[in-house]
């Protein structure tokens, strides 16, 4: 049988982003960001039905945790789900 550290850096690093995800806002906005790519807040906002302060809040939360990444064009910012264990968890779940 193969053992498993449990206090290895990759086990710590998917079980963030699990737990990152596990909050079905921040869930929903990482699929909505997988299906279509690239988004600014207020489509992501327009996607879920959500106030504008209430996908910021989580964005910045996803932003600062390596989940997603911004990418600024004149007074927008547009995001992308860049995290590779992330886009995994929502395939394997989501397709």
């Amino acid at each position: 049988m193969q053992t498993i550290d449990v206090k290895s850096p990759e086990i710590k690093e998917y079980v963030d982003v699990l737990k990152l995800l596990a909050h079905p806002i921040r869930f929903s906005i990482a699929l909505t960001l997988y299906r279509n790519k690239v988004l600014n807040v207020g489509a992501i906002q327009e996607a879920l039905e959500l106030p504008q302060s209430t996908v910021s809040q989580h964005i910045s939360k996803m932003r600062e945790s390596g989940i997603v990444e911004a990418d600024r064009e004149g007074t927008k910012i547009f995001y992308t789900l860049s995290n590779e264990i992330a886009n995994k968890v929502i395939k394997n779940l989501m397709a």
